[in-house]
């Protein structure tokens, strides 16, 4: 099954998850991310796994619950979309872009922030729209 990614849109703004950050990254980090979310779109979600993708752990933060991370390097930085299947059947929405450095995630609270954005998705209180990927 071939997903379609999308991004959340911020309703103050109008800038979405992935393309605002997507955007402030140097042409090498655009192929990287380009590159692993052509690979992702192809695979079922058993097949979103390191060192592609993963999803996150949650018995220490609940929070955290059914958040799949993108996985690749920007910047000398572990860059890491974060998102969810859903809400439709064959579509992933990348609800916040986080980074990993370390033992540093950015922003911090990032699994709080991700699930109150996924549950605006899922209430219709949010606007979502499909990446292009080149």
């Amino acid at each position: 099954m071939r997903f379609r990614i999308f991004e959340w849109i911020d309703p103050r703004t109008g800038e979405g998850a992935w393309s605002s950050a997507y955007y402030s990254l140097e042409s090498a980090g655009q192929a990287a991310a380009d590159a692993r979310a052509l690979y992702l779109r192809d695979q079922p979600p058993r097949m979103w796994i390191d060192p592609h993708a993963r999803k996150l752990a949650w018995h220490q933060n609940p929070d955290c619950k059914d958040i799949y991370e993108i996985r690749f390097k920007a910047h000398g930085v572990q860059q890491r979309p974060l998102g969810y299947f859903g809400p439709h059947l064959g579509i992933f929405t990348v609800v916040l872009w986080a980074t990993h450095k370390g033992n540093q995630w950015r922003p911090k609270g990032f699994c709080r922030i991700a699930k109150q954005r996924w549950q605006n998705v899922q209430n219709h209180g949010a606007s979502i729209r499909e990446i292009e990927i080149d």
